[in-house]
């Protein structure tokens, strides 16, 4: 019996290996790549030339941030194939995409580039301005992030100011008036409805307040004070 233990153990084990060095090194499961700067993007399909002008307007959004780093060299891996999104995304297999911030590699679903658009887990294109170009924006913002505090303090779990932040570059850095407006126009049922409420709360802090970007990660206890007040009549609820 421990023989027959020993060796599921050494099996996983090796498994376990395998799927990290995949996720490190996903580059022989895309067989195309384009390169535009910095910024390195493989697919499973072709890669149209219409990301290059996607590139360029995710570039300028990033440049905006005071977080931003020249010398960042994310690499987009866009799996359209559903079961090679699930192999990279594993649990999270839901969400549109994902930043493995140790490593510079970011995971997206399936896309129509030449629309500048990302399909949902519904299958549905994703509506309204979560463009593709959008979607980058945000999971590099994520690596952005990562580079601007001591690794230990960068949070694996789900973060509302490091949503909030990523939501306010991806978006553009609209200013808080506007990103208010947006949230309360958007149903309640709508999935992005909680995403633009945690862009308005850093936003809301960053132009509001005036508390530098280096300032707000601490505040990730101050949820239910912050959404008072840059969310007037808003219901504190339990999101940190």
């Amino acid at each position: 019996m421990m023989k027959i233990i020993k060796k599921i153990v050494l099996a996983f084990c090796i498994c376990l290996a395998i799927y990290l060095i995949t996720l490190c090194f996903p580059e022989p499961f895309f067989k195309n790549k384009a390169v535009f700067g910095n910024i390195t993007v493989y697919s499973d399909e072709d890669i149209p030339v219409e990301m290059n002008e996607i590139i360029k307007m995710v570039t300028s959004k990033l440049k905006k941030s005071v977080i931003y780093k020249e010398d960042i060299k994310p690499k987009i891996f866009i799996s359209n194939n559903p079961w090679r999104w699930i192999y990279f995304s594993n649990i999270n297999y839901k969400a549109a995409g994902l930043a493995y911030v140790r490593i510079d590699n970011i995971f997206l679903r399936k896309a129509d580039i030449k629309s500048n658009r990302l399909y949902g887990n519904s299958g549905k294109v994703a509506e309204g301005d979560r463009t593709l170009d959008y979607f980058l924006a945000h999971e590099i913002t994520h690596l952005l992030e990562f580079k601007s505090m001591p690794w230990y303090k960068y949070s694996l779990k789900e973060n509302w100011i490091q949503e909030g932040y990523s939501e306010y570059i991806g978006h553009d850095s609209q200013n808080y008036e506007k990103a208010l407006q947006y949230y309360l126009e958007v149903p309640e049922t709508a999935g992005a409805k909680r995403y633009t409420k945690l862009r308005t709360m850093v936003t809301y802090l960053l132009e509001k307040e005036k508390i530098d970007i280096s300032d707000i990660w601490s505040k990730t206890n101050d949820y239910d004070s912050i959404l008072k007040k840059s969310i007037p009549n808003n219901e504190p609820d339990t999101i940190n």
